[in-house]
């Protein structure tokens, strides 16, 4: 994560609707309005029935309780642990008991869950923890920047649209991937499996950057561990499926992810259960990719 700016608070409407975005009508999904805190999409939980704020973090292994959040809940830690993130080095990781997160009316048994140190992520704005991958595994998450919504469907009764492109899914070290490709200013291109992250507002941050004609110096992994500086450089087009997105400016990174800055322009559709990511391009498709500040 990156450092963002407050933004006023949007009354969060827990709904439980018979439709799920533009899905079957006849289907259930859980639907909850968002409030974006720069890129980063922020959504009402409660924890143990008690109400909290977490972000939807499609990067993150495991959903995760912020620790202050997790001594004012009272919740009984198991054991200690150090795990890795975006910056340098490692960070505390505690276990806790098992609980429940529920998220509108979709709920999910945490049996192990993660309790981190969240107040040094890049982030002004304070969160109680992350919707992380056990929960893209339970349902089919929908994000929809239109309406300013997260949709949490049974994989059993979801139907998708017939709008956008669907693209292959892959879990591996419960991670999501997809296929993108790659192209620098000086015509050298590849394709690499990249990790979707909406935790992440970067745009796409590959090694490959190193090899571009246009690059500078930027703080890069601000989140878990220590922020340090490296090279960012410039993509001529990043092409997710069809869609292809022009002058990228992305950190380096290994391994590969694609983050909020891009995947903001798209309704997005993960459907791990049945290896699906739906991309339905919205008017900001166009939208310029900004430039890193310089260090």
């Amino acid at each position: 994560m990156r450092q963002g700016s407050a933004r006023p608070v949007v009354l969060a409407l827990f709904v439980f609707l018979t439709a799920c975005g533009a899905a079957d009508p006849s289907k259930s999904c859980a639907v909850v309005a968002y409030q974006s805190d720069d890129r980063l999409l922020h959504v009402p939980v409660r924890v143990n029935g008690v109400p909290a704020s977490f972000d939807i973090d499609s990067g993150a292994r495991h959903s995760v309780i912020d620790l202050t959040t997790a001594r004012r809940l009272h919740l009984s830690f198991v054991r200690a642990d150090r795990m890795g993130g975006a910056g340098h080095g490692t960070a505390m990781m505690l276990h806790a008991a098992p609980l429940t997160i529920s998220v509108g009316n979709a709920r999910l048994r945490i049996n192990d869950p993660w309790v981190i140190d969240l107040s040094h992520v890049g982030t002004s704005r304070h969160f109680d923890g992350l919707i992380g991958e056990d929960f893209f595994k339970a349902y089919v998450v929908r994000v929809d920047p239109v309406t300013r919504t997260a949709s949490f469907c049974d994989p059993k009764t979801f139907t998708h649209t017939l709008s956008g492109t669907t693209l292959p899914l892959t879990v591996a070290s419960d991670r999501l991937f997809i296929h993108v490709t790659l192209t620098l200013p000086n015509g050298v291109s590849t394709i690499h499996r990249v990790r979707i992250d909406t935790g992440s507002d970067d745009a796409v941050s590959d090694d490959l950057v190193r090899q571009s004609s246009i690059r500078q110096k930027s703080l890069q992994g601000v989140g878990l561990g220590k922020a340090y500086v490296d090279y960012s450089g410039l993509f001529a087009t990043v092409q997710i499926g069809p869609y292809r997105i022009h002058n990228v400016w992305g950190p380096s990174g290994s391994p590969p992810a694609v983050g909020m800055e891009l995947l903001r322009r798209f309704i997005l559709t993960f459907d791990v259960p049945h290896g699906q990511l739906t991309l339905e391009p919205t008017a900001h498709i166009g939208d310029l990719v900004p430039s890193p500040s310089i260090e």
